[in-house]
Formats: C-alpha cells, sequence, structure tokens
C-alpha cells in the first residue's frame, strides 16, 4: 500500500519506539513492511517533550512525512528513557517518610549490609573503602510502629502459620508519625512491614489511617505500600523498591505523560508506552513505575529474542557495544533469563532484570597510560562529545579507530560531522605510543588489542559460567560501536553463527518495538512440600497456589483494564519461584498451565522445576530428598501490541552491484597497513556477499570484516559473518 493510500484510508500502521539517552534521543520508525528510519535529537533532560518531538520528526522526513502524518499513523509509541535513573544519581526525588515495623528504624542506614554495589573488585575486598550510596529517605523521618505478622518458619506446621497475627497494628502511632511527617514537608510516605509479603492486611489497615490524616489537611500526598510494589522476601530489597517508587517513580511519572501529551498534541490517539526491566512494555498509569528504572539494554535483548524467534534460533547470545559499555546477554531456549533482585545504582531491588554483564569497555571510553606505565581504559566517556578528533579532551576508543583507518572522519552520522584524524593521531602519539616507546600505529592496534580480548574474555565467561557451549549459540552482536569491534571481540570462539543487522546502531529502540504489553506480578508465600509428602498435604498445597494465582488474575485483569485493554485479550504466562529446603536462593521456574488442582500438579511442578534445575547445575547436585521451599509464585499478563516485521525479499547474486562499491581505503589493521574495500549498506543486496578485508558503512555504524572473512546478507538482510572458503 502507498503512504497517501494507507494516510487516507485512516490506517494506523506505523510502530514508533524511542530511547532517550543521557546524550542523544533515538527515534525508530517501523513502517508496514517491517523497514524502518531512525532519527535523533539532542537529550533534554529539562524539556523531553520537546527532545521527542524533534527526534520523531527527524525520523518522518526520511519518508518525506512530517511528524503529524506519523502520530496520525501510528499504531503503537514506546518510550524509554533514564530519567528515573538520573533522578535517583541526582538525589533530586521527592522528599519522603516511611514507616516501618518497629526495631528496624535504622534499616536505610543498615542496607543490608551491601555496601560493596557498584564497586569496583579491588575496592569490594576492601571493607575500609565501601561507602553507603545517597540516602533516598532522611533516617529522622524512618518511624516505627508496633506490630508483627507471623511469617512461618522451615518447621512447617510445628509453629505458627503464616500470616498469624503476632501483634496488632498500634493506629495512634501510625496517626502520630503521619502527622509528624506531614508536618516535616514529606511529600510521599512509604509504608513497609516486615511480613507483608505473606499477609498485607497490616500495611493496608496503617495506609488507610495515613490517607485519613492526609485528607483531614488537605493534602495531596501519597501513601504507598511495600505490599502493593514488591510483595516478595528480603525486607532490604523490597525497602530499596519502596523508596525508588517513592522518590523516583511518581516524579518521573509527570514527565513521561508530558511526553505523551505531546504525542497527543501532534495526532497520536493511543497510550503513551514504557518498558519495564524485565521486558514487556505498559503505559505510564502502571503502578510499580520503578519497574521501568533500566531500558536501554533491555530493549537490546528483547528485539533479539525477537529476531531469534524469526530466525528459529533457540540460543542466541548477545554483544551490545555503544558509547560507555559493554553489555552481554543471553537467550536460552528462546527465553530471556531473569535475575531475581536488580544492582542499580547502589541500591538492590527486588526487581526482576534481565541477566546482563558489563564490561567498561565502549567507544567513548578514555585510553589513558599511568605514571607506572600502565594502560587504562575508562570509566570516563567522551559521550556525545566522541573524542579528541571531536570536541573531547582526552583520548577515546573512537579515536584510535579514527587513527587506524577503521572509521572515516568524513562519514560520522553520515558527513553530518566530521571528525579530525591529525588531532586523534596526535593525541594517541602523547597519551599511549610514547609513554610505552611505542610507534603510533602499533600502539593503536595494540590498544584495540587489549580491549577486543577483555571482550572476547567476557563473551566466553557469560556463556561457559553457565555450563553451556557456545558451539549451540548464536552471536547477534549491535550498537553504534559493535560491528566496529566484532572482528576482535567474536576471534576464536566457536558459535554456531555470529550475525548483526543494518539497523545494528539503534537496535535498542527497536527492541523496544518488539516488546510485549505485558505486567509482571509477585506474590510470596511460605510453602513447604517435605520429601514424602502424603497426596492430601500437596493438594492442600495446590489449592493455596492455585489461589494466589487467580488473585494475581483479578489484579492483572482489573489493571489492565483501567489502561484501556480488553479483560478477553489478556493472556498468562505462569511461575514458581523454587528452592531445596535449607537453601538460600530461589529459582525461577516457568509452568506450561496455571493448573493447579491436586497432587499431580504439584509433581508436575516439581519434575519442571527439577529439570531447570539440572540445566543450571550438574545432575548430581539435585538433592530431592531435602523437600522443596515455594517462596513465590508469579504471573505475566501479556496483551496483543503491534509488532514490527522482517520484510523477507528476493536474493540477488554473490557480487554486490556497482552503486555499491564507495572505494578503497588504507586501515592499520593488527600489525600492517592493508587495503580495504568500502561498500555503501544501503546498497548492498539479500543474497550478496562482502570478503574481507572490507568495511560497509553507515551513517549510523562502520562493519568491519577482516581478511580471511566474508559478510553474507540473507534475504532478512541479516548480515552473517564466517570464515571464507579456503582457495583452491
Amino acid at each position: 500500500m502507498s503512504t497517501s493510500a494507507s494516510s487516507a484510508s485512516g490506517e494506523r500502521d506505523f510502530i514508533l519506539a524511542l530511547d532517550a539517552g543521557g546524550t542523544m534521543t533515538d527515534a525508530i520508525l517501523v513502517k508496514p513492511d517491517g523497514t524502518f528510519t531512525v532519527g535523533k535529537s539532542i537529550s533534554r533532560r529539562e524539556q523531553p517533550e520537546l527532545s521527542y518531538r524533534e527526534s520523531v520528526a527527524d525520523a518522518a522526513q526520511m519518508l518525506g512525512l512530517d511528524s503529524n502524518d506519523v502520530h496520525r499513523r501510528c499504531a503503537a509509541d514506546i518510550y524509554t528513557g533514564t530519567g528515573m535513573l538520573n533522578s535517583v544519581l541526582t538525589g533530586e526525588g521527592r522528599k519522603g517518610g516511611l514507616l516501618v515495623t518497629r526495631g528496624f528504624e535504622d534499616i536505610s542506614l543498615m542496607e543490608g549490609g551491601l555496601t560493596y554495589l557498584g564497586q569496583s573488585q579491588a575496592e569490594g575486598l576492601h571493607q575500609q573503602l565501601h561507602r553507603h550510596t545517597r540516602p533516598l529517605v532522611e533516617p529522622r523521618n524512618v518511624l516505627g510502629v508496633s506490630e508483627r505478622m507471623g511469617g512461618g518458619c522451615y518447621q512447617g506446621n510445628v509453629h505458627l502459620p503464616a500470616g498469624h497475627t503476632l501483634i496488632p497494628v498500634n493506629e495512634a502511632q501510625v496517626r502520630r508519625h503521619v502527622e509528624t511527617l506531614l508536618d516535616r514537608g514529606c511529600e510521599v510516605i512509604g509504608i513497609l512491614f516486615l511480613y507483608s509479603f505473606v499477609d498485607a492486611r497490616h500495611e493496608h489497615q496503617a495506609r488507610d489511617i495515613a490517607q485519613q490524616v492526609v485528607a483531614a489537611r488537605g493534602l495531596d500526598v501519597p501513601v504507598v505500600c511495600s505490599a502493593d510494589v514488591a510483595p516478595v522476601a528480603k525486607e532490604n530489597n523490597r525497602l530499596k523498591s519502596l523508596l525508588f517508587q517513592c522518590f523516583a517513580a511518581e516524579q518521573v511519572r509527570e514527565s513521561l505523560l508530558g511526553v505523551e501529551r505531546e504525542a497527543h498534541g501532534l495526532g497520536f490517539s493511543g497510550r503513551l508506552l514504557t518498558l519495564l526491566s524485565y521486558g514487556g512494555a505498559v503505559n505510564m498509569e502502571y503502578p510499580r513505575l520503578y519497574e521501568t528504572m533500566i531500558s536501554g539494554p533491555i530493549g537490546g535483548l528483547i528485539g533479539a529474542q525477537f529476531v531469534a524467534g524469526e530466525l528459529g534460533l533457540d540460543n542466541v547470545v548477545t554483544a551490545d557495544m555503544g558509547g560507555t559499555s559493554f553489555d552481554v546477554g543471553l537467550i536460552v531456549e528462546g527465553r530471556i533469563g531473569i535475575a531475581k533482585s536488580a544492582d542499580i545504582a547502589g541500591h538492590r531491588l527486588a526487581l526482576p532484570m534481565v541477566e546482563l554483564d558489563s564490561a567498561g569497555n565502549g567507544a567513548g571510553s578514555v585510553v589513558w597510560v599511568d605514571e607506572y606505565k600502565r594502560l587504562h581504559v575508562g570509566p570516563e566517556s567522551a559521550g556525545a562529545k566522541v573524542g579528541i578528533c571531536h570536541e573531547y579532551d582526552r583520548l577515546t576508543v573512537t579515536d584510535i579507530n579514527v587513527a587506524l583507518g577503521y572509521v572515516d572522519p568524513d562519514y560520522f552520522l553520515g558527513g553530518h560531522i566530521k571528525l579530525d584524524r591529525e588531532r586523534a593521531l596526535a593525541a594517541l602519539k602523547e597519551a599511549v605510543a610514547d609513554p610505552l616507546g611505542l610507534d603510533v600505529y602499533e600502539a593503536g592496534a595494540g590498544v584495540l588489542g587489549i580491549i577486543n580480548a577483555e571482550m572476547n574474555d567476557l563473551l566466553r565467561t557469560m556463556v561457559a559460567a553457565k555450563g553451556y557451549d557456545t558451539h549451540d549459540f548464536t552471536l547477534l552482536y549491535y550498537g553504534g560501536a559493535g560491528p566496529v569491534h566484532m572482528y576482535g571481540f567474536a576471534e576464536g570462539i566457536p558459535f554456531k553463527d555470529v550475525i548483526t543487522l543494518p539497523w545494528a546502531a539503534g537496535f535498542s529502540a527497536f527492541g523496544a518495538a518488539c516488546a510485549e504489553y505485558m505486567h509482571r506480578y509477585d506474590r510470596g508465600l511460605r510453602v513447604l512440600i517435605p520429601h514424602g509428602a502424603s497426596d492430601a498435604e500437596m493438594a492442600a498445597t495446590a489449592e493455596e497456589i492455585d489461589a494466589a494465582w487467580r488473585e494475581l488474575e483479578a489484579e492483572a485483569r482489573a489493571e489492565m483494564q483501567a489502561e484501556g485493554i480488553d479483560p478477553e485479550r489478556i493472556r498468562f504466562r505462569y511461575g514458581v519461584s523454587a528452592r531445596y529446603i535449607g537453601q538460600i536462593e530461589s529459582f525461577d521456574t516457568a509452568l506450561p498451565t496455571g493448573e493447579m488442582r491436586g497432587a499431580d500438579d504439584i509433581r508436575a511442578m516439581i519434575d519442571a522445576f527439577e529439570t531447570m534445575y539440572s540445566k543450571v547445575y550438574p545432575e548430581g547436585a539435585k538433592f530431592s530428598g531435602a523437600g522443596y521451599s515455594l517462596t513465590e509464585v508469579n504471573l505475566e499478563a501479556i496483551a496483543p501490541k503491534p509488532q514490527p516485521v522482517l520484510a523477507r525479499h528476493e536474493l540477488a547474486g554473490e557480487e554486490p552491484a556497482p552503486d555499491a562499491f564507495v572505494g578503497t581505503r588504507e586501515v592499520f589493521h593488527k600489525d600492517r597497513w592493508l587495503p580495504f574495500t568500502v561498500y555503501e549498506m544501503a546498497e548492498l543486496k539479500p543474497g550478496n556477499v562482502v570478503h574481507g578485508p572490507a568495511i560497509i558503512r553507515d551513517p549510523m555504524t562502520t562493519v568491519v570484516i577482516p581478511p580471511g572473512h566474508e559478510m553474507a546478507l540473507d534475504a532478512l538482510r541479516i548480515l552473517h559473518y564466517r570464515a571464507a572458503p579456503a582457495t583452491q
């Protein structure tokens, strides 16, 4: 269908996805055929709606459209960013107060002893170097309330059951403390009682009293319960989730709603969505908005899962190299690994998050040699200033790539930014070559070799540490710098395949467009299944699990209906978190159905847990004789949402068309100068094979193909990297 015809028919067939980073706001505009354009704008922290408008307009003009045309035809609009994380890092959030179980008034100071989070390994080994994070609540505004709900124990029925009231809520204390917090100017009040994840009655009772006091004073102060934010065990992690919601999430919600109003003003008629830390998209009314804290790397993994589904790949390892870091993630049997807790800005939250491992190697990372002639890369990064070849005052990894010829200084961002190669060379000589007594080009190649080797080690470790074999995995690499360095960080690792896409630089934003509309719900439990439990005992356990799932389903339907989703169109995925009795950590186990009616269903759940456990640990590590402890049930509620489509094309011949040829460029590769043939990405056709040494240039990135290798484009225009056949 032509653009004009579709517009005239009023069809909503575009998908917008934006990633508002600390420097640039990227917009991906996906067309009905699955192809897309990319737009960019400077990120303005105080005016995110302006950056939104400019980046969408930049993407739209590639199609000869304006922003209003795009928004009127937009079926889905997803916006991710770093606003919430910035609030936590800068301390510019809401002033909060906290009611806790009496005796736990110092919980915000103790932080579970996790004062090493975010530190280097060397710092973490020395306790005197540990430091507390910036507090999210003033210690004097943490006030204790007499109450105690029983939490159950490993002795099962020998002691009082979980959810038994031991000490009722002291209502007079609640009223008095709320009055005190309001007098001190608190803008939001959180409530965290010790065993609220087992039974939320005490927290909700205190919330109702607090809301009465707030209303009587004519104020608009939210009251947030930990049981409504993160109803799971480990009170320190639950506290951090509650504080993130109180301190940052509600404030950022107002900013995101401002972006949504901007989109509506431009003609969009739906709800603006954002991305959860464990995958899935929600709108801005989502009650646990703190779960959207981290979104950029998450988008990349979701996009990788989407591409894996299109190609029929079960196992994928992702490599995302941007300006500040190198992030590695795994997709196993089509599923993204989820960590039960997330470490963010020195805080550990009760927040499921996709599992990623990172190294501080990015294109903008600063490179320097200290007085002891030790080479350092990062952690400082030039960000949008690129390097000394552009607007930064120190040598970066990009400077070295420019100096050695990998990156064309006249074609950065398609030529919109000109880089100074001579300045990069001079800086490389001064900062690295001269201190180490090396030739400038050998020094540059040596630095790249070290950086690539560190990333190579991270890739190997990420797969091997989980007990997997790289032969079973496809490497998918992306990010602005991923295609530049892939030849080095993938070298010598026997992957099943190595692939990237023409839109590698904007792949995380593309992944946001691929996300499902999904809410996740977790409910803490204290349920024991002893070894040799009778059918009657297992049936009682099944009844408890079934009741929890039905409650979560009702909560999901109510929340998503309030967000405009038809409850009849919602489907569910079910899981539990379990461990052997006596273990410390629990393990998520996905279940094929939400049927939990009797002893046979419990046995099927145990089989699923042990199957999952044997994939993580050796078969001999299983300990069925200990019995099982269920600590959580979880539920994912998914609603239909427009998805991009990868267009399939007719295959052309292996030889690229003459229009794809740009020229040749001398590159200092490893230890010598070599002529690299340069091709234009947009002119390469499905079926083409590019033989190294070669470079495929694109306005957003550079693909390096070393000697002895080649890059083949398949029918989806996915690029496959492989060793070139030996010449006869």
